[in-house]
């Protein structure tokens, strides 16, 4: 039996109640939008030359398509059972502002037997930063799923832009089998896109 599922995590959307800058600027919005300048990507998951990545011509959506990103369990080597794959993006916007929103979408299919477990799990945070926000999905065997996971993270709040640098947004997604079967999970492709919600996630730095 194959299963489609959309699953969708909206995340921290709490910007809403966040407090009023100290000090507002005489301007109601930033000079320019956040602009992803460029994008590189790394790891067991997405080794160099497996996947493509492309950016839109205005610079605020990126997709990357990945060639072998997949998860085993069942296999001679339990490194098999855990790959990673970290995007870096690297970001620009109008100095002494901080931002945004980062809509997502993670697509991949699954394969899993009798008592086994796959979990797709995703780690957003700034180079140099310790802050950090983070979902997962969990699919159980027995079953074949196609997914496609929509996510919605508040580039705020708590993680907001460092002021002064254009710092690079990491997206750190794992594949992770467990159980006493066998079965497989892969990723076939991320996209993403920058948004912003004038009034609401943005503040002067």
């Amino acid at each position: 039996m194959t299963r489609l599922l959309i699953l969708h995590t909206l995340l921290a959307l709490a910007y809403f109640s966040l407090a009023a800058p100290s000090s507002l600027d005489t301007r109601t919005t930033p000079i320019k939008d956040v602009v992803i300048d460029s994008i590189a990507y790394g790891g067991t998951g997405c080794p160099q030359g497996s996947a493509t990545a492309q950016l839109t011509a205005d610079g605020t959506s990126f997709t990357v398509r990945f060639k072998s990103f997949t998860a085993k369990l069942g296999t001679d080597s339990l490194l098999d059972s855990r790959k990673f794959c970290q995007l870096n993006l690297a970001l620009s916007a109008s100095s002494g502002w901080q931002y945004t929103i980062l809509a997502a979408n993670f697509t991949g299919y699954a394969s899993l037997g009798p008592d086994t477990k796959a979990v797709h799990a995703s780690t957003l945070y700034f180079s140099g930063s310790t802050n950090q926000t983070a979902f997962s999905a969990s699919l159980s065997g027995p079953a074949k799923y196609a997914y496609n996971i929509q996510a919605a993270s508040v580039i705020g709040g708590d993680i907001w832009s460092p002021c002064g640098v254009d710092a690079g947004l990491n997206i750190k997604s794992e594949l992770i089998l467990t159980g006493t079967g066998s079965g497989d999970i892969v990723e076939l492709g991320e996209a993403g896109k920058i948004v912003r919600v004038f009034g609401l996630d943005w503040r002067k730095c």
